[in-house]
C-alpha cells in the first residue's frame, strides 16, 4: 500500500447562498480501499461525491488525486483520467443490448481502433472480454438481452461491469442496492469486493443499507450535518452508542 493516499480531501466546504451543506470536512482513501460513507439523509453524502467528481466546486478547501490538486479540474477530464462513477439511478443504456453497452466502454477504455468492427482480430479480442466479465457476474446468458429486460440487481451487476472496464483507480459508487432484491445483494458485494482486491481500484460509497455495507467496506465514515462526525472500522463503528444516536436519537 502506498504511503500516501490516493485520493484526499481537505477541509471541504460548499455552501449554496445561507445553507452550508458540507462543513470542513476532511477524508482520504488510500489505494485499494473500500471506504463506506453513511449518515442520516440530508447530512451531505452525495454532495461529497459530487464535490470529488467535480460536479460541484467547493467554496474552501481542496480536493487531491495521487498528491496532484485537481479542485479545479473539470468533471469530465477527472473522468477521463481517474475517477469512475455510478449514480442513484442506473446509468445503463436500457433499448440497448447488454453487450451494446460494454461495447461503448471498451471501445473508449481499451482504444479500439474505428474500424475494429471490420476486423476478425479485434471482434474476437471484444468478445472474449466481453464474455470473460459477463460469465463472471453470472450476466453471460443475457448477453443478446435488451438491458432494459434485466432486474434491478442485474442492472447494477452491469453497472460494476462497465466500472472495472473503466479502469479507473478511483470508483464512487452510490445506494448500490437501491432497487436490489436481497437475493443479489450478496452477488452484488462481492463484486464491488473484487473491484479492490483483484483489479486494484479503490471505492468511496454511499449507502442506506448498514449490514450490505459492513459486510464489505474496510473502514466507514459516519456524516452528521455536513462533517466526519466518526470513523473506523466496521465493527467499532458498529457497537459504538454514537451511531444508534445518529439514526435514531439518544
Amino acid at each position: 500500500m502506498s504511503e500516501y493516499p490516493i485520493l484526499a480531501a481537505e477541509d471541504l466546504r460548499v455552501q449554496f447562498g445561507e445553507s452550508v451543506i458540507l462543513s470542513d470536512l476532511s477524508l482520504s482513501l488510500n489505494a485499494g480501499e473500500i471506504v463506506g460513507i453513511i449518515g442520516p439523509n440530508g447530512c451531505g453524502k452525495t454532495t461529497l461525491l459530487n464535490t470529488i467528481s467535480g460536479f460541484l466546486k467547493p467554496s474552501y478547501g481542496r480536493v487531491f488525486v495521487d498528491r496532484k490538486d485537481v479542485t479545479d479540474m473539470e468533471s469530465y477530464m477527472r473522468a477521463r483520467k481517474f475517477i469512475g462513477r455510478s449514480f442513484q439511478n442506473v446509468g445503463i443504456f436500457r433499448e440497448l443490448t447488454v453487450e451494446e453497452n460494454l461495447m461503448m466502454a471498451i471501445e473508449r477504455e481499451k482504444e479500439f481502433p474505428w474500424y475494429w468492427n471490420f476486423s476478425k482480430k479485434y471482434q474476437k479480442r471484444m468478445d472474449r472480454i466481453i464474455d470473460e466479465v459477463l460469465t463472471e457476474v453470472d450476466l453471460y446468458r443475457h448477453k443478446k438481452s435488451q438491458a432494459g429486460i434485466l432486474s434491478g440487481g442485474q442492472l447494477r451487476l452491469l453497472e460494476l461491469v462497465r466500472l472495472k472496464l473503466s479502469n479507473k483507480p478511483i470508483l464512487l459508487i452510490d445506494e448500490p442496492t437501491a432497487g436490489v432484491a436481497p437475493i443479489l445483494r450478496q452477488q452484488l458485494g462481492k463484486t464491488i469486493q473484487k473491484l479492490a482486491k483483484d483489479h486494484g481500484q479503490s471505492i468511496i460509497i454511499v449507502e442506506h443499507d448498514l449490514k450490505f455495507l459492513f459486510d464489505i467496506i474496510d473502514r466507514v465514515i459516519v456524516m452528521v450535518e455536513g462533517q466526519v462526525y466518526m470513523e473506523g472500522k466496521p465493527e467499532e463503528i458498529k457497537s459504538d452508542k454514537r451511531l444508534q444516536e445518529v439514526y435514531f436519537g439518544k
